[in-house]
């Protein structure tokens, strides 16, 4: 019929649903909160097993070059120049990515604060107040899911970049064995 209103608008809302709802979204704004701090966490070690790397290399580029002479003294520079980049590009994309700034949401203090004012406490439906906090869970989850999203992706590149390194440092060890052959 002509301007009726949809079903769903004659139905009275449930407020023991609208309370599921909420809780539920407070656990998975939780479980992603958890889940970036993960990913931070590993950002980190990987961060640490870089740098780690890097001091090992650097720290042993003489000694690997003076021990072998002519063509095998320029892969092996090669290879551990290579290796270094490639382990200091991991170590500063894994800062930059895990460690940078971001906004950590929760539920703003002002929409709490608005929950406290006297429009909500004397609201006689609460569940027109769940709905709204349904909201702002459901922007901190969104921003919080991004956050971690973007660590992962930050953790990838990383983690490429120290592959790539490792690989690099292999070939210079396995031209060290063979010239020592």
């Amino acid at each position: 019929e002509k301007g009726r209103l949809s079903p769903w608008a004659e139905v009275e809302p449930n407020p023991a649903a609208i309370a599921w709802y909420v809780e539920e979204a407070q656990r998975l704004l939780e479980e992603q909160q958890h889940r970036a701090e993960s990913l931070r966490t590993r950002g980190g070690h990987l961060a640490g097993f870089g740098a780690a790397v890097l001091a090992l290399i650097a720290g042993n580029a003489g000694a690997a070059m003076g021990a072998v002479a002519g063509s095998a003294r320029a892969v092996v520079g090669i290879a551990l120049l290579a290796a270094a980049l490639s382990v200091a590009i991991a170590v500063a994309v894994a800062i930059w990515g895990v460690f940078k700034p971001r906004s950590f949401v929760l539920v703003a203090a002002d929409e709490i604060a608005i929950y406290g004012s006297d429009r909500f406490l004397t609201e006689p439906d609460l569940w027109r107040v769940q709905v709204r906090a349904l909201r702002a869970l459901e922007e901190a989850t969104r921003e919080t899911q991004e956050d971690g999203n973007a660590a992962a992706g930050s953790i990838m590149v990383s983690l490429y970049a120290v592959l790539a390194g490792l690989g690099f440092s292999l070939i210079s060890l396995a031209t060290l064995i063979f010239e020592s052959i």
